[in-house]
């Protein structure tokens, strides 16, 4: 699906799949406005450093960006390349076995809309290897049995941007959450109501 691309009165998020580096490096940058994401662009990378890739990204896309989420890790390798090059706003996201993680992103998706416009930063298609990635996203076959099905994600070059997708549906899921968690009950207006009757 398409609109005008970027907004600049919304802030961007990049979503970063490294989990494959250094076969693949993979980042989504999208916009929430409200109960919708937009994705307005998206770039994949075979047998690059991190660091280059970020680079290029910062050079090629026009915005800045508010929070790069990336993938959680046991020692800060990631984290700290991105501070090295001057990036401090790293967010982790959570971590969920295959299934929850996919069931969550399949639901995400309701509220996705993908920027497929050509654009000056992709001349030939924006996002047309995520719309690609996606349209492939499925789980494993059994060897044994035909039309039998694993729990886990199918690991082929699709899903190195859906990855990415992964991570973002995954932080705001958990950032909702959590807001909700913290947030006061809704008022009750029961007493209220029985008096005005």
């Amino acid at each position: 699906m398409s609109r005008a691309g970027y907004d600049a009165t919304f802030p961007v998020c990049a979503a970063w799949a490294l989990e494959f580096a250094p076969v693949n490096v993979s980042v989504i940058f999208a916009q929430p406005q409200g109960n919708e994401h937009f994705v307005i662009g998206s770039r994949t990378w075979f047998f690059e450093e991190l660091a280059a890739c970020i680079a290029e990204a910062r050079e090629a896309f026009p915005w800045r960006v508010a929070d790069h989420i990336i993938p959680r890790e046991n020692v800060p390798v990631w984290r700290q390349i991105f501070e090295e090059l001057g990036l401090f706003n790293t967010e982790y996201a959570p971590v969920f076995p295959d299934p929850q993680r996919m069931l969550l992103t399949q639901q995400f998706l309701r509220r996705v809309r993908i920027d497929t416009v050509a654009r000056p930063w992709a001349p030939d298609g924006n996002n047309a290897d995520l719309v690609d990635s996606l349209s492939g996203y499925r789980v494993k076959e059994l060897a044994s049995h035909a039309e039998a099905f694993t729990l886990n994600i199918l690991g082929t070059h699709e899903q190195y941007l859906s990855r990415a997708l992964e991570h973002y549906a995954a932080y705001h899921w958990l950032e909702r959450k959590m807001t909700a968690a913290f947030w006061h009950k809704p008022p009750d207006y029961t007493e209220h109501d029985k008096a005005a009757i």
